[in-house]
């Protein structure tokens, strides 16, 4: 008999889950609200022995492991409010054929994972790089490197998966007399709910609609040709987004009631790492932080629109090459996942300077991707 929670049971997690994962706070939630709990954790091991997906139960001596499952090179993870995992399989093949897959999982009451479903993209959409639930809960948008293109599946009332019912197949732009082509990397929403990505191929950042017609490309920005752009994240004000190039972190102004990019655009130049859980903004919405090329993380403080003050540099440069963080709802602590020597690490975060403190190991996993943490 399956353990797992209801949806109606989590009405009540999934206002508050919705609020912190989209940065809708503000600096009161960081100072007033009650010490976030990490209850579960997730981290996604994308090659080697330990390939696969981890999860754990925190505790006061560390993260007791709970248990191994098998899945094939898994990069990005995304948790979704009823207490299903969806896992990015970064794959070219399935049953013989060029396909990509994502996969569903519940989560049960003691935090062990039990598969719902494994459910393939459309055919040529192979290496997916991201994934994630839209604001309404109802589908999974994945971004697929490989075939260049949009993939969404619609989310069934167990948190199962349905099959693909949308596309939007991108067109490369050979700006460079290289011969490069699409390839979406990351997704993010605005504050109405539109699809905000990034195509490192063609250098775009890009707005696009959903609706029960497809999937549209609502508003296009050229980058600079050959910056490889790899990750976006929309700022809570739904004034500004963040874009991660090769050499620079960009301030893209933005306008959510039309969903347009207005042109202004502040560059500071960063070495930050190129993978999708990279680049987070505190919940209270003044402080952005970026996964270092090799080291820590680098650390803006923001005003209330979202535009950079100014930056507060180089901070827990002990925590190694990170590939991914998560950060708590009440902003007040994180962990990341370090490349260079597999460690799972906490560090406590100051809510009020956005300054950030190593703390202790807590596990280790060989090549991890990305991490999700469940808190209560």
């Amino acid at each position: 008999m399956s353990t797992r929670w209801s949806r109606r049971e989590f009405v009540g997690w999934l206002g508050f889950s919705s609020l912190a994962s989209a940065g809708m706070g503000t600096s009161l939630l960081a100072e007033t609200s009650a010490p976030s709990k990490a209850k579960f954790a997730y981290v996604a091991s994308k090659e080697g022995a330990d390939e696969g997906i981890h999860a754990y139960a925190p505790g006061a001596r560390g993260w007791r492991k709970l248990q191994t499952l098998q899945s094939a090179h898994p990069v990005s993870l995304a948790l979704a409010a009823d207490r299903t995992l969806y896992v990015v399989n970064e794959i070219d093949s399935h049953k013989g054929l060029p396909l990509g897959t994502v996969e569903a999982y519940a989560i049960e009451k003691d935090g062990t994972l039990g598969l719902l479903n494994r459910q393939h993209l459309a055919l040529s959409a192979i290496h997916p790089q991201h994934a994630a639930v839209t604001p309404d809960g109802r589908h999974l948008v994945v971004a697929v490197r490989g075939g260049g293109a949009y993939n969404i599946l619609p989310l069934n009332y167990d948190g199962s998966l349905g099959r693909v019912s949308a596309i939007l197949k991108e067109v490369g732009a050979d700006r460079t007399s290289s011969g490069r082509k699409a390839e979406p990397q990351m997704i993010a929403f605005d504050p109405e709910g539109r699809i905000v990505t990034v195509d490192s191929g063609t250098d775009r950042l890009s707005v696009l609609s959903f609706s029960e017609e497809g999937l549209t490309a609502q508003h296009r920005v050229e980058l600079k040709a050959g910056c490889k752009p790899t990750q976006v994240a929309m700022h809570p004000s739904g004034e500004v987004a963040y874009v991660t190039h090769e050499d620079a972190v960009a301030c893209h102004s933005y306008e959510a009631a039309s969903g347009s990019f207005s042109g202004a655009v502040h560059h500071m130049t960063a070495a930050v790492a190129d993978t999708t859980s990279a680049l987070k903004i505190h919940p209270s919405g003044h402080f952005l932080y970026a996964c270092e090329r090799r080291s820590g993380l680098l650390v803006w403080n923001l005003n209330e629109r979202g535009v950079v003050r100014r930056s507060l540099g180089l901070q827990a440069s002990e925590m190694g090459q990170l590939s991914a963080i998560d950060l708590a709802p009440d902003g007040r602590s994180m962990v990341g996942v370090s490349r260079t020597n597999g460690t799972v690490r906490y560090a406590e975060i100051d809510p009020g300077t956005g300054s950030v403190r190593a703390g202790r190991v807590l596990a280790h996993v060989d090549s991890p991707a990305s991490i999700v943490v469940l808190y209560s």
